[in-house]
């Protein structure tokens, strides 16, 4: 069997592939295609393949006095030998000084000391080839600098997610190797003091080494076929298995060392197996369904890591019912001084302390809860962080530069953050561009978000469009509703001006009998004469008539800028000089009444108003006429006031040309005076509306038509890089203020979801719009959410399963309650103890959201794995001793056994604090504090007095049956 078992571990250890790098890759694949980052980070790769990236890494060239030109041509330098044909294929491209000048300028410090060389990778932050990547990159760069004498001095800073997933993988091997070696000294150290042989603490150590290979080499295999596993795998695989698998060793040791016959150990042993064999499958198979119920998690670092460590858990009970007997016969074969030890009788510390403990077991039950529940309590207090930075020590080079860098540069500059908006139809349009629009400024006016990119802000400002804003067209709007009042009004005045002057003609042919008009016009036929009393007041001009008014107004215009030819300009000055006594205040009068504005204001004389009206050369004198049809007005009235000249009657001469004139004129007026009027109220309201704030909000919308497009040809390029050619897709860029990693990062993106979700539900014009996330830290929040969702899972999966073993194993529901519930007390009391070390104590942000998920898991499952050898062990003292005397037993037989394997757990666990991650550090001591507390206050005390109060009150609540005397007889029961 040994040899079986060595041969076996030899050949599948040596073919086997590394277990270590497909850990490494697996851990880049943690998050499924579900997750909203990934889908969005797809469709990224889909729509954008020149955009697309997993991973970043930065180059930060800095010199506190400012860079030279020198630095600038060595930074140009080192990207387009990033970019050189040779370099790996995981370099998708690189942005740098040569990039477009937008990019350029974004990559120098605003005081002039650093720039930044970024190169996207298509690799994971976590994954080898990105390491490799990165290791390549560094190699160039060492290579320029000691070729660029001119440089010399230039620091050169290297961070981004890539570099510092590399560190932290660095990290985590480190932390295997170390837990590894340690847990292998503490065991053995431990081993030696509890069996007090070197050559029977080879044993456990042995069967674990060659279940650990095993275990490895199968799992390596299984990773070829499609299992993923984490480099934690790896981890718990080391601590479980020497920890757990050695307790199954000590276990059987144990029971073979107190019926040792160094005459037939072989008989001894198979003695051994049958009394050893149900505990230990119970105490195995509690351990690994609550691994196993890990399986059911979302998160793959959890749903891979539990099945894992339980297929080696599997293979470790194997070995140590097969491998464990054949090596304990054998060294009692060669030197059976090595279990002398066993058979020395225990020393009664712990059977003393049971039987004070059941001396009263209701005290010491409550006086042990009530030690436990103040820090139990605290755990309700603990808060929870995921931040890979702050997980690395202090001193790490990539977390360091990170933050050298981030004082110079915006914070999330790193790692942005990309928004997927997918619709059914084309956001191309006006309305898909508005909403893009209106999601983006969404965006920037959260306070925790950076700068904002999209297709209508391409340089993370709106201003570029402002314009094409309703606000900025309706304030166009508004500017030519103020220039057409003033237009309206001017054209009025002019039009009045032009009336007031051919009334005043009219009226001095009325008085001095000149033809200074023209002949009369002849009589339209469609008009039909009504009486003077019947006329209806003037309907508003339609437009064909304002058109038409404004075109006889432009003619009277023309005209009165000269005279006819037919004129005889020095004649009617003399008969102007008779009539200008008589008639000069009643025109100056009538031209005050009728002209607005500055017609009235006008002081010159009916003398000088004529001879600007029929100024010009020589004419014949033309005969006066005295025809009734001249008396139109007996002098200029108002023009707004002057009802249009009454129709001639049947019996009136046909109506003159400049009659038909003045009053086309006068609707001319008229329709310019409404159109002064009305461009003033919309003026008026339109002002209105731009200067109240709830105007401005409701018009602070984006409305992008052709002719936009043909005012800005740029929009095309934002257009082409932002949206894709179906336009079904767009893409929005935005920076957070917090780091990458951070919790205050992750966060954000939440933020950003939940709001973008509710705004898009009720968004009116576009619908079926759906949004997504994608980025690092985008990832980093569905992790945070995904284990949240696990955690709470846990909290009544893995009791109920570990409880469902239990039962079927001691067949005792109320013993399988108590012990369930005292391991959840342990997990708290952990817990709190950890936080107020870590947190209270060391001044900490709080727990790695790792430790409360991995520290229930393996408290439920591997601390109820002492409590099974304890009932084990009672069911058999109480069948002989009775209940109270049995539990007092059963506390003196295994208190050394089980005080000695959760030292060996404990060991194995504390490895954990050797890590150079906080995260494994705060695990491994919250681990060690509630295995000793389970080892020293819930086993001994806690539990078997809780079992004795638990079976009391059902015989107290239990309903009694009376007997008769003659019926009670007393049974013997056999062995």
């Amino acid at each position: 069997m040994t040899l079986a078992w060595l041969a076996l571990a030899a050949g599948v250890g040596l073919k086997a592939p590394d277990l270590t790098r497909l850990a490494a890759e697996g851990q880049s694949k943690l998050l499924g295609e579900e997750a909203e980052s990934r889908r969005a980070a797809e469709l990224v790769r889909i729509c954008w393949p020149d955009s697309a990236y997993e991973s970043t890494a930065v180059a930060a060239m800095t010199r506190p006095g400012g860079l030279t030109e020198a630095d600038h041509r060595f930074a140009a330098a080192l990207a387009k030998r990033f970019e050189a044909a040779d370099r790996p294929s995981t370099i998708l491209r690189v942005l740098g000084p040569e990039s477009q000048k937008e990019i350029a300028e974004r990559l120098v410090s605003r005081d002039g000391t650093a720039e930044l060389v970024v190169a996207p990778l298509d690799a994971t932050n976590v994954a080898p080839a990105a390491h490799e990547a990165v290791a390549w990159m560094q190699e160039q760069a060492e290579a320029l600098a000691k070729a660029s004498p001119d440089a010399a001095g230039l620091q050169i800073l290297w961070t981004g997610d890539s570099v510092i997933g590399r560190d932290f993988m660095r990290l985590v091997q480190v932390s295997l190797d170390r837990a590894a070696v340690v847990t292998v000294i503490l065991l053995l150290i431990v081993l030696i003091v509890v069996y007090r042989s070197f050559w029977l603490a080879l044993v456990p150590l042995a069967t674990i080494g060659v279940s650990l290979v095993i275990s490895r080499s199968l799992l390596a295999w299984l990773c070829g076929v499609g299992w993923q596993i984490s480099p934690l795998v790896e981890l718990f695989l080391v601590a479980l298995l020497f920890g757990t698998g050695t307790d199954f060793c000590l276990f059987l040791s144990w029971r073979f060392g107190e019926h040792f016959n160094p005459r037939n150990p072989a008989g001894v042993m198979r003695m051994t197996l049958a009394r050893s064999f149900v505990p230990l499958v119970t105490s195995a198979g509690t351990i690994m369904v609550g691994l196993l119920l890990m399986g059911t998690t979302q998160f793959k670092l959890f749903s891979t890591t539990g099945p894992s460590v339980a297929l080696g858990l599997a293979i470790s009970l194997l070995a140590t019912l097969t491998l464990t007997p054949a090596l304990l016969v054998l060294l009692a074969k060669v030197r059976p001084s090595c279990f002398e030890a066993f058979g020395a009788a225990p020393s009664g510390w712990w059977e003393s302390m049971g039987r004070k403990a059941m001396t009263r077991p209701f005290r010491s039950w409550a006086l042990t809860l009530g030690a436990m529940l103040p820090l139990a309590a605290l755990a309700s207090q603990t808060r929870f962080v995921m931040d890979l930075i702050s997980e690395m020590p202090a001193d790490s080079e990539s977390a360091q530069n990170l933050r050298l860098v981030l004082d110079k540069f915006d914070a999330g500059m790193t790692a942005p953050v990309t928004i997927v908006l997918e619709s059914d139809v084309d956001l191309r349009e006006s309305t898909g561009l508005a909403m893009i629009d209106d999601v983006s400024r969404l965006l920037s006016n959260q306070r925790r978000n950076g700068e904002v990119r999209s297709a209508t802000q391409p340089l993370g400002s709106p201003e570029p469009l402002r314009r094409a804003r309703l606000a900025s067209r309706f304030g166009e709007v508004n500017q030519g509703f103020q220039q057409l009042a003033d237009g309206a009004l001017s054209l009025e005045e002019g039009l009045n001006t032009g009336a007031a002057k051919l009334r005043a003609a009219l009226w001095m042919e009325e008085k001095l009998g000149l033809n200074m008009s023209g002949p009369a016009a002849p009589k339209p036929p469609a008009e039909t004469p009504q009486p003077q009393q019947q006329q209806p007041k003037p309907a508003p001009s339609s437009p064909e008539a304002i058109a038409q008014g404004m075109r006889t107004a432009s003619t009277a215009m023309l005209w009165a800028q000269g005279a006819p030819a037919t004129w005889n300009v020095p004649a009617l000055a003399s008969a102007f000089n008779q009539v200008a006594l008589e008639g000069a205040q009643t025109a100056l009068q009538g031209a005050k009444d009728g002209a607005r504005r500055r017609v009235g204001e006008r002081n010159a004389g009916l003398f000088d108003a004529a001879v600007r009206l029929v100024g010009g050369g020589a004419a014949p004198k033309s005969e006066p006429s005295t025809s009734p049809a001249t008396n139109v007005a007996t002098a200029p009235a108002a023009p707004t006031q002057i009802a249009p000249e009454a129709p001639s009657t049947p019996s009136t001469p046909p109506e003159k040309p400049a009659q038909t004139l003045l009053r086309e004129l006068t609707r001319a007026a008229e329709g310019a005076g409404q159109i002064a009027a009305g461009a003033e109220r919309a003026h008026r309201e339109v002002s209105a509306i731009l200067t109240d704030p709830l105007g401005r909000i409701a018009l602070d919308r984006l409305l992008i038509t052709p002719e936009t497009v043909e005012q800005n040809p740029d929009l095309l390029k934002s257009f082409a890089a932002y949206i894709t050619p179906d336009g079904r897709h767009a893409r929005i860029d935005l920076t957070l203020k917090d780091r990458v990693f951070s919790d205050g990062a992750m966060s954000q993106v939440e933020t950003i979801r939940r709001r973008l979700q509710d705004y898009l539900a009720d968004y009116e014009g576009v619908h079926e719009v759906r949004a997504y996330v994608a980025g690092a830290n985008a990832e980093s929040a569905d992790v945070r959410k995904m284990t949240r969702a696990d955690q709470v899972q846990s909290w009544f999966v893995v009791p109920l399963g570990v409880f469902l073993v239990l039962l079927i194993a001691l067949r005792d529901p109320l013993a399988c309650f108590n012990l369930v519930a005292t391991m959840v007390l342990t997990y708290a009391f952990a817990l709190g103890a950890t936080h107020l070390v870590f947190v209270t104590m060391l001044g900490a942000e709080g727990l790695d959201w790792k430790v409360p998920y991995f520290l229930f898991v393996l408290l439920v499952a591997v601390g109820v794995d002492y409590n099974v050898f304890l009932m084990t062990r009672l069911h058999e003292e109480t069948a002989e001793h009775g209940f109270r005397g049995g539990i007092v037993r059963a506390i003196g037989q295994t208190g050394g056994l089980i005080t000695s394997a959760a030292a060996i757990t404990a060991c194995s666990f504390a490895s954990f604090l050797f890590s150079p991650l906080g995260s494994l550090q705060q695990l491994g001591f919250a681990l060690v504090v509630g295995i000793t507390v389970d080892a020293v206050l819930v086993r001994p005390l806690l539990v078997p007095c809780g079992h004795w109060l638990l079976r009391r009150s059902r015989e107290v609540l239990a309903p009694r049956y009376s007997v008769s005397t003659e019926s009670f007889r007393l049974t013997s029961v056999p062995d």
